[in-house]
Protein backbone atom coordinates (compact mmCIF):
# COMPACT_ATOMS: atom_id res chain seq x y z
CA UNK A 1 0.00 0.00 0.00
CA UNK A 2 1.04 3.65 -0.10
CA UNK A 3 0.53 5.88 2.49
CA UNK A 4 0.79 9.58 2.33
CA UNK A 5 3.75 11.27 4.88
CA UNK A 6 4.11 14.68 4.58
CA UNK A 7 3.12 14.94 0.76
CA UNK A 8 4.91 11.98 -0.51
CA UNK A 9 4.21 8.44 -1.21
CA UNK A 10 5.50 5.72 0.58
CA UNK A 11 4.77 1.84 0.03
CA UNK A 12 4.73 -0.18 2.28
CA UNK A 13 4.50 -4.25 2.19
CA UNK A 14 1.81 -5.18 4.33
CA UNK A 15 1.37 -8.95 5.57
CA UNK A 16 -1.22 -11.36 4.44
CA UNK A 17 -3.10 -12.11 8.02
CA UNK A 18 -3.82 -15.33 8.46
CA UNK A 19 -5.44 -15.10 11.80
CA UNK A 20 -2.90 -16.79 13.12
CA UNK A 21 -0.35 -14.54 13.85
CA UNK A 22 1.85 -13.65 17.14
CA UNK A 23 3.42 -10.30 17.90
CA UNK A 24 5.42 -8.15 18.21
CA UNK A 25 4.93 -7.24 14.48
CA UNK A 26 7.92 -7.02 12.37
CA UNK A 27 9.35 -4.20 10.37
CA UNK A 28 11.72 -4.39 7.67
CA UNK A 29 14.20 -1.90 6.75
CA UNK A 30 16.42 -2.17 3.67
CA UNK A 31 19.45 -0.95 3.11
CA UNK A 32 21.63 1.65 0.91
CA UNK A 33 20.23 1.23 -2.47
CA UNK A 34 17.91 -1.49 -1.68
CA UNK A 35 14.11 -1.98 -1.80
CA UNK A 36 11.60 -4.48 -0.11
CA UNK A 37 12.98 -7.53 -2.16
CA UNK A 38 15.92 -7.34 0.01
CA UNK A 39 13.85 -9.27 2.74
CA UNK A 40 12.08 -11.59 -0.03
CA UNK A 41 12.87 -15.14 2.13
CA UNK A 42 11.73 -13.92 5.08
CA UNK A 43 8.12 -12.92 4.30
CA UNK A 44 6.95 -16.03 3.38
CA UNK A 45 8.69 -17.76 6.83
CA UNK A 46 6.71 -15.64 8.81
CA UNK A 47 3.39 -16.02 7.37
CA UNK A 48 1.11 -16.65 9.74
CA UNK A 49 3.10 -16.31 11.91
CA UNK A 50 3.70 -13.06 12.92
CA UNK A 51 2.86 -10.01 10.72
CA UNK A 52 5.70 -8.79 8.88
CA UNK A 53 5.70 -5.59 7.27
CA UNK A 54 8.14 -4.06 4.55
CA UNK A 55 9.28 -0.68 4.02
CA UNK A 56 10.42 1.53 0.95
CA UNK A 57 12.28 4.24 2.34
CA UNK A 58 11.90 7.71 -0.16
CA UNK A 59 13.37 7.71 -3.38
CA UNK A 60 13.47 3.96 -3.26
CA UNK A 61 11.65 1.16 -4.90
CA UNK A 62 7.77 2.56 -4.76
CA UNK A 63 7.99 4.56 -2.32
CA UNK A 64 8.27 8.72 -4.04
CA UNK A 65 10.42 11.21 -2.70
CA UNK A 66 14.36 11.99 -3.17
CA UNK A 67 16.18 9.97 -0.74
CA UNK A 68 18.04 11.93 2.40
CA UNK A 69 21.42 12.11 3.24
CA UNK A 70 21.42 11.55 7.26
CA UNK A 71 19.95 8.74 8.97
CA UNK A 72 18.55 10.83 11.60
CA UNK A 73 16.22 12.19 8.55
CA UNK A 74 15.93 8.69 7.45
CA UNK A 75 14.61 7.32 11.28
CA UNK A 76 11.92 10.29 11.06
CA UNK A 77 10.59 8.87 7.90
CA UNK A 78 10.24 5.28 9.71
CA UNK A 79 8.86 6.62 12.55
CA UNK A 80 6.23 8.68 10.97
CA UNK A 81 5.60 5.38 9.24
CA UNK A 82 5.37 3.59 12.02
CA UNK A 83 2.70 6.01 13.77
CA UNK A 84 0.73 4.92 10.93
CA UNK A 85 0.74 1.35 9.73
CA UNK A 86 1.08 0.40 13.44
CA UNK A 87 0.93 2.37 16.35
CA UNK A 88 0.00 0.56 18.95
CA UNK A 89 0.89 -3.45 18.49
CA UNK A 90 4.36 -4.42 20.02
CA UNK A 91 7.21 -3.99 17.26
CA UNK A 92 10.45 -5.18 16.02
CA UNK A 93 12.32 -3.28 13.76
CA UNK A 94 14.85 -4.87 11.40
CA UNK A 95 17.19 -3.28 9.49
CA UNK A 96 20.28 -4.21 7.22
CA UNK A 97 23.38 -2.44 6.62
CA UNK A 98 21.57 1.54 6.67
CA UNK A 99 18.87 0.00 7.48
CA UNK A 100 20.65 -1.19 10.90
CA UNK A 101 21.89 2.24 11.62
CA UNK A 102 18.53 3.90 10.74
CA UNK A 103 17.03 1.19 13.66
CA UNK A 104 19.73 2.38 16.31
CA UNK A 105 19.33 6.46 15.41
CA UNK A 106 15.15 5.37 15.69
CA UNK A 107 16.28 2.92 18.99
CA UNK A 108 17.31 6.42 20.76
CA UNK A 109 14.15 7.98 20.88
CA UNK A 110 11.99 4.60 20.51
CA UNK A 111 8.07 4.74 19.62
CA UNK A 112 6.11 3.66 22.63
CA UNK A 113 5.24 0.18 21.16
CA UNK A 114 9.17 -0.85 19.76
CA UNK A 115 10.31 -3.78 21.86
CA UNK A 116 13.45 -5.18 20.04
CA UNK A 117 15.29 -4.35 17.32
CA UNK A 118 17.56 -6.87 14.82
CA UNK A 119 20.97 -5.77 13.07
CA UNK A 120 21.88 -7.46 10.36
CA UNK A 121 25.09 -6.57 8.51
CA UNK A 122 25.09 -2.80 10.37
CA UNK A 123 27.61 -1.26 12.81
CA UNK A 124 27.49 2.15 15.14
CA UNK A 125 29.83 3.66 12.58
CA UNK A 126 29.63 3.01 8.95
CA UNK A 127 32.43 5.07 7.29
CA UNK A 128 32.42 4.28 2.91
CA UNK A 129 35.11 4.05 0.94
CA UNK A 130 35.90 7.27 -1.28
CA UNK A 131 36.39 4.73 -4.41
CA UNK A 132 32.82 4.04 -3.99
CA UNK A 133 31.90 7.98 -4.21
CA UNK A 134 34.47 7.77 -7.29
CA UNK A 135 32.71 4.80 -8.83
CA UNK A 136 29.08 6.03 -8.37
CA UNK A 137 30.00 9.63 -9.90
CA UNK A 138 32.10 8.39 -13.12
CA UNK A 139 31.27 4.95 -13.63
CA UNK A 140 27.92 3.66 -12.31
CA UNK A 141 28.04 0.75 -13.64
CA UNK A 142 31.87 -0.25 -12.10
CA UNK A 143 29.77 0.15 -9.04
CA UNK A 144 27.37 -2.37 -9.61
CA UNK A 145 30.01 -4.71 -10.70
CA UNK A 146 32.02 -4.63 -7.44
CA UNK A 147 29.15 -4.29 -5.11
CA UNK A 148 27.71 -7.73 -6.82
CA UNK A 149 30.88 -9.24 -5.71
CA UNK A 150 31.84 -7.35 -2.05
CA UNK A 151 28.36 -8.22 -0.98
CA UNK A 152 28.32 -11.98 -1.20
CA UNK A 153 30.15 -14.52 0.13
CA UNK A 154 32.73 -15.82 -2.43
CA UNK A 155 31.29 -19.20 -2.58
CA UNK A 156 27.58 -18.37 -3.27
CA UNK A 157 26.06 -18.64 -6.54
CA UNK A 158 24.95 -16.14 -9.20
CA UNK A 159 21.69 -16.92 -8.85
CA UNK A 160 21.36 -16.37 -5.58
CA UNK A 161 22.88 -12.75 -6.11
CA UNK A 162 20.81 -11.90 -9.47
CA UNK A 163 17.73 -10.53 -7.60
CA UNK A 164 19.99 -8.26 -5.19
CA UNK A 165 22.26 -6.78 -8.21
CA UNK A 166 18.95 -5.72 -10.22
CA UNK A 167 17.26 -4.45 -7.36
CA UNK A 168 19.99 -2.07 -6.59
CA UNK A 169 20.73 -1.60 -10.59
CA UNK A 170 16.86 0.09 -10.17
CA UNK A 171 17.91 2.70 -7.83
CA UNK A 172 19.17 5.79 -9.39
CA UNK A 173 22.96 6.60 -8.76
CA UNK A 174 21.90 9.96 -7.18
CA UNK A 175 19.61 7.99 -4.61
CA UNK A 176 22.61 5.79 -3.86
CA UNK A 177 24.99 8.49 -3.44
CA UNK A 178 22.99 10.31 -0.80
CA UNK A 179 22.74 6.72 0.94
CA UNK A 180 26.36 6.66 1.06
CA UNK A 181 26.96 9.64 2.68
CA UNK A 182 24.55 8.82 4.73
CA UNK A 183 26.25 6.21 6.25
CA UNK A 184 29.68 7.93 5.92
CA UNK A 185 28.53 10.40 8.01
CA UNK A 186 26.59 7.58 10.43
CA UNK A 187 28.65 7.18 14.05
CA UNK A 188 26.69 6.36 16.95
CA UNK A 189 28.95 5.17 18.89
CA UNK A 190 29.39 7.29 21.92
CA UNK A 191 25.56 7.01 22.30
CA UNK A 192 24.92 2.92 22.06
CA UNK A 193 24.30 2.54 26.01
CA UNK A 194 21.87 4.84 25.70
CA UNK A 195 19.81 2.17 24.00
CA UNK A 196 17.40 0.26 25.77
CA UNK A 197 15.79 -1.80 23.57
CA UNK A 198 16.69 -5.90 23.53
CA UNK A 199 18.28 -6.12 20.35
CA UNK A 200 19.45 -9.25 17.94
CA UNK A 201 22.49 -8.84 15.74
CA UNK A 202 23.19 -11.24 12.69
CA UNK A 203 26.48 -10.70 10.51
CA UNK A 204 27.81 -13.34 7.80
CA UNK A 205 31.48 -14.52 8.70
CA UNK A 206 32.67 -13.27 5.72
CA UNK A 207 31.12 -10.14 4.80
CA UNK A 208 33.46 -7.36 3.82
CA UNK A 209 31.09 -4.33 4.21
CA UNK A 210 30.22 -4.28 7.95
CA UNK A 211 33.07 -7.07 9.01
CA UNK A 212 31.84 -8.93 12.25
CA UNK A 213 33.94 -6.89 14.10
CA UNK A 214 31.18 -4.08 13.75
CA UNK A 215 28.87 -6.63 14.90
CA UNK A 216 30.97 -7.83 17.88
CA UNK A 217 31.39 -3.85 18.58
CA UNK A 218 27.76 -3.54 18.77
CA UNK A 219 27.32 -6.70 21.37
CA UNK A 220 30.14 -5.01 23.29
CA UNK A 221 28.42 -1.87 24.07
CA UNK A 222 24.53 -2.44 23.79
CA UNK A 223 23.52 -3.18 26.92
CA UNK A 224 21.07 -5.97 26.35
CA UNK A 225 21.98 -8.20 23.08
CA UNK A 226 22.59 -11.17 21.26
CA UNK A 227 25.19 -11.50 18.60
CA UNK A 228 25.02 -14.63 16.25
CA UNK A 229 27.53 -15.36 13.60
CA UNK A 230 25.97 -17.07 10.45
CA UNK A 231 28.90 -19.18 8.41
CA UNK A 232 29.11 -19.17 4.95
CA UNK A 233 27.36 -15.55 4.00
CA UNK A 234 28.69 -12.10 3.49
CA UNK A 235 26.87 -8.81 3.44
CA UNK A 236 23.31 -10.35 2.04
CA UNK A 237 23.67 -12.70 4.87
CA UNK A 238 19.72 -12.49 4.74
CA UNK A 239 19.63 -14.25 1.45
CA UNK A 240 22.93 -15.99 1.35
CA UNK A 241 21.84 -18.13 4.64
CA UNK A 242 17.68 -17.56 4.61
CA UNK A 243 16.95 -20.60 6.80
CA UNK A 244 19.59 -19.72 9.73
CA UNK A 245 18.51 -16.26 9.77
CA UNK A 246 14.64 -17.13 9.86
CA UNK A 247 15.40 -19.54 12.95
CA UNK A 248 17.45 -17.00 14.61
CA UNK A 249 14.26 -13.75 14.28
CA UNK A 250 11.61 -16.58 14.67
CA UNK A 251 13.76 -17.30 18.84
CA UNK A 252 14.19 -13.56 19.36
CA UNK A 253 10.60 -13.02 18.67
CA UNK A 254 9.58 -15.59 20.61
CA UNK A 255 11.93 -13.84 23.49
CA UNK A 256 10.24 -10.76 23.06
CA UNK A 257 6.29 -12.19 23.01
CA UNK A 258 7.50 -14.02 26.25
Amino acid sequence: MLIDIDGTDIYIVEPEIQGTEKTPALLFIHGAGGDASTWSLQTGFFKGKYPVYLMELPGHGGSGGSGEEEIPAYAEWVRKAVKRVVPDTPLALAGHSMGGAIVQELALNPPPNLKGMVLVGTGAKLGVMPDIFEMLANSPESFFRTIGVAAFHLDTPQETREPFIEAIRKCPPSIITGDFKACDRFDIRERLRDIRLSALILCGDRDKLTPVKYSEYLHENLTASRLEIIGGAGHMVMVEQAALVNRALERFLEDIEA
